[in-house]
């Protein structure tokens, strides 16, 4: 069970008040270096740069009276680092909840995409589009969206929330946000198997999805894909969470990177939680182990070329992106 499931009535605090962003933040050494982190218990978007934690006040509240429905929104930070994506809510009643850009350097914000329940978003590397997981009424499932941000204009990838792969039947996995190649033209999605097993990760598969001609391919078993933006290669987590892989899309060269429970890399009695998060040069990368049900975690750093882990700290947030300013 994820843990979010548990820790999903509960309100979070502000990113500000959080102990663990500025334990992140300390770890910064390059004035360039930002961090978007998230924390699902109070839908709290922040952002860290060497030794700041700067908390954005959205005005997210998806929990309304009588305990409904926070939920994982997953937010993102544009390429170029100057807009944030993020879902609040629109409408209590009916239940609407909305994508809106808000703009760091003018504090401007608009709304691109409204749905019932909206689940991770994921910014192209082009700055022009955005991936989405949401759930609109009358649609049955979880259904993948590609959004215009300057129009708005929407395309929707699915068709009725369930995916043919090899002949077997998929449903889009609501847990982690679609994860963009460098070219912008395919998507790494988790999906599960269809049916009784929808909710359980053991079930789940890493799809490449192309944009352009709708086609999904079935890549490995496995969760939590996120696509290097410098290298070409997926890091992905096999389903029982405790080893982390990368491998090519065309699926040669599948590498373990580490395992939990050995050297470096902590116990292998809590799982890793949530997508590795890649340095903008695709040397390192950002994982994280879950500790409790309030979803607190051990953030490490990983070292690609060393094969060495660094321990960073405790933290109540998630990262989400790791991008270079200009």
């Amino acid at each position: 069970m994820r843990p979010w499931l548990i820790a999903g009535l509960l309100l979070g605090a502000s990113i500000a008040r959080f102990q663990g962003p500025s334990r992140l933040a300390a770890s910064i050494k390059d004035t360039k270096t930002e961090l978007l982190v998230y924390s699902s218990n109070g839908n709290d978007v922040g952002l860290l740069t060497k030794g700041s934690v700067e908390p954005l006040s959205f005005d997210t509240h998806l929990s309304v009276a009588g305990g409904c429905c926070l939920h994982p929104a997953t937010p993102s930070l544009s390429p170029e680092g100057r807009r944030v994506a993020y879902v609040h809510l629109a409408s209590a009643q009916p239940r609407r909840e909305g994508i809106k850009i808000y703009d760091r350097d003018s504090h401007d914000e608009k709304d691109i995409f409204q749905a019932n329940l909206i689940w991770g978003i994921s910014w192209a590397p082009t700055g022009d589009r955005v991936a989405v997981i949401a759930d609109i009424a009358g649609e049955p499932g979880h259904n993948l969206y590609v959004i215009d941000v300057t129009s708005g204009k929407r395309t929707e990838l699915t068709s009725q929330g369930v995916l043919d792969l090899g002949g077997a039947q998929y449903t889009l996995s609501s847990h982690v946000a679609p994860s963009w190649n460098a070219a912008a033209n395919r998507l790494a999605v988790e999906v599960r198997s269809a049916g009784a097993k929808a909710e359980n990760s053991a079930s789940s598969t890493i799809a490449l999805w192309d944009i352009q001609t709708n086609q999904v391919l079935k890549l490995t078993d496995g969760v939590d894909p996120a696509w290097s933006q410098a290298k070409d290669v997926i890091a992905f987590f096999e389903p029982s969470r405790q080893k982390c892989f990368t491998v090519r899309p065309d699926g040669s060269e599948k590498k373990l990177l580490f395992a939990l429970g050995t050297k470096g890399f902590g116990s292998k009695l809590s799982l890793l939680s949530f997508p590795v998060v890649w340095s903008p040069d695709g040397n390192q990368l950002i994982f994280h182990q879950w500790v409790d049900a309030d979803l607190i975690t051990d953030v490490y750093r990983f070292d690609l070329l060393s094969g060495r882990a660094k321990y960073i700290g405790r933290s109540e947030v998630q990262v989400v992106n790791w991008q270079e300013t200009k």
